[in-house]
């Protein structure tokens, strides 16, 4: 079994200072136009701006609600916690939250590179990696979206977590085996996803660690017998991380049900979300080379094509044979196509919690896997044939450059809740979420005729939207077109029987009605 100390050429620790801050620094400026940032209302005013317990900062009654609460259908207290402090410094500035947000992801890069580094003993390699991550745009709602601090917060710990796991593999200990656990918990408790990270710990020991190798397990019994032994013994290492997974599956389980966000998987039934997880799988990869034309949401499709939907399973299939034959060459191949594939898998709805087809802040772990393979890809051709060598440089050099230009022209659309929704209605197609944000604006301005022009066409979109009902029904009270606000009123609580402010819209309609209907018979 190869060490990680022999397998090492570079201690990434003697690295210069300037060199380990350097995908910090790229990241801070790219995104420090992000501090003048407004909040977006779909999602940061379930988590701050509507949300009253965040008042409670940083206090006893604070910490145990953050601990005991489902509220937003998950349990991520860790998130309540840096939301909960943020709101005791920063009150409802954005600006703070969006430093906070801007500093947690040049932290992420630089972790990154030192952890990358750490396990592959690549300085060079592993800042382009770490550079990459820094300034991809498909990165930027995870880090000017206050209500995605939660990926910030479990990508923090899920990178730790891996340090911490290279450092345990080179100097074994029970101090170091047990810090590692406990930062996958904090992981956990920060945001879900992170449930695929014990079967990353397994692919690491692939590579880049080789702690294990699947050369010889077919060779003659007693070899055979060694390596199912040694697989065994590095599945029984990462038991309590399983263990720990399994039970942050079921409290998200949970709370997904007591908060309705499961009956996503009754609206979408299994073939189709089966159809969307491979499109998905493949836009996401078109994604990442021609990133533009991004949005903060991206609607289900009405109807998922079969034929595109068998072609994105057979590329997907295709990649992945050629991956595991030419792995056993090249392992960063197998560990960074096997980290996209596995680290989107609890996202990438087959399981369906909400109506989106796909999300730009999902990819915000995967793609590390697949910086590596560019990375890596491109350094092995340029050490096979030298005089690319400095074409290889280039190259890299180019593609942070042109990642860093897109995100710097797409962060515009993520300045406040107008530009997001704008953005969303251009990009995509029968958009209710950007159809009602748009109404919501046109309605606290005042503009009630295009407010309902907006939440009508959210209502084309999606008949059952109980919340587009209802604002509709504000937006014909104000008009004073009482028996259609009645009627959707009437409607929002037709699908959603326990939504309060409708019934008491309602009552109010019916009670006027009565009152004037008394008075026409008093006369």
């Amino acid at each position: 079994m190869a060490s990680l100390e022999k397998k090492t050429s570079v201690d990434i620790r003697k690295s210069p200072l300037w060199l380990a801050l350097f995908p910090g620094f790229l990241a801070f400026l790219i995104y420090l136009p992000a501090a003048w940032f407004d909040f977006i209302s779909l999602d940061d005013n379930l988590y701050i701006l509507d949300n009253p317990e965040i008042k409670l900062g940083i206090s006893w009654e604070g910490v145990k609600w953050a601990f005991t609460t489902l509220y937003t259908t998950n349990w991520h207290p860790l998130t309540w916690l840096s939301l909960l402090a943020e709101y005791q410094f920063f009150g409802l500035n954005p600006a703070g939250y969006h430093i906070v947000g801007l500093a947690l992801h040049a932290l992420n890069t630089v972790l990154l590179f030192l952890t990358v580094g750490a396990l592959t003993g690549k300085r060079w390699r592993s800042l382009a990696v770490a550079a990459l991550f820094a300034v991809h745009p498909l990165n930027i709602e995870s880090v000017v979206w206050i209500a995605e601090r939660k990926n910030l917060l479990s990508t923090l710990f899920w990178i730790l977590t891996i340090w911490s796991y290279a450092r345990s593999v080179r100097r074994p200990g029970l101090g170091r085996y047990l810090e590692t656990v406990l930062l996958f918990a904090l992981g956990l408790m920060a945001k879900p996803m992170a449930v695929s990270l014990p079967f990353i710990l397994l692919l690491l020991d692939y590579w880049p660690l080789q702690r294990f190798s699947f050369d010889g397990i077919f060779a003659g019994n007693l070899e055979r017998t060694r390596r199912v032994r040694m697989a065994l013994q590095l599945f029984i290492e990462k038991l309590p991380f399983f263990v720990i997974s399994l039970f942050s599956v079921l409290i998200t389980i949970y709370a997904a049900k007591t908060g309705g966000a499961a009956k996503s998987l009754l609206a979408f039934p299994l073939p189709a979300r089966l159809g969307n997880a491979f499109l998905s799988y493949f836009n996401y990869l078109k994604m990442l080379l021609n990133p533009v034309d991004i949005a903060i949401y991206y609607p289900y499709p009405s109807v998922i094509s079969f034929g595109s939907a068998l072609a994105a399973f057979l590329l997907l299939a295709i990649v992945t044979g050629v991956v595991i034959f030419k792995g056993k060459k090249y392992g960063y191949l197998t560990a960074g196509w096997f980290w996209y594939l596995l680290t989107l898998l609890p996202v990438i709805g087959i399981i369906q919690v909400g109506r989106q087809a796909m999300a730009n802040r999902y990819a915000y772990i995967p793609f590390i896997g697949i910086f590596v393979i560019i990375v890596w890809g491109i350094g092995d051709v340029s050490r096979r044939f030298s005089r690319f060598k400095a074409a290889g440089v280039f190259a890299i050099i180019l593609l942070i450059g042109y990642f860093s230009l897109l995100s710097t022209l797409e962060l515009k659309n993520w300045t406040d809740s107008r530009a997001a929704y704008t953005q969303a209605l251009r990009v995509t197609k029968n958009n209710h979420i950007a159809a009602l944000g748009i109404g919501n604006i046109m309605l606290s301005e005042g503009n009630l005729p295009l407010a309902e022009k907006h939440y009508r066409e959210a209502l084309r979109i999606r008949p059952d939207y109980e919340l587009a009902h209802y604002n509709l029904g504000l937006t014909l009270l104000g008009q004073k077109k009482m028996k259609e606000a009645e009627a959707s009123f009437r409607e929002t609580l037709k699908y959603d029987p326990a939504f309060i402010k409708a019934a008491e819209k309602l009552n109010y309609l019916l009670l006027k009605e009565r009152k004037l209907n008394e008075e026409k018979g008093y006369r």
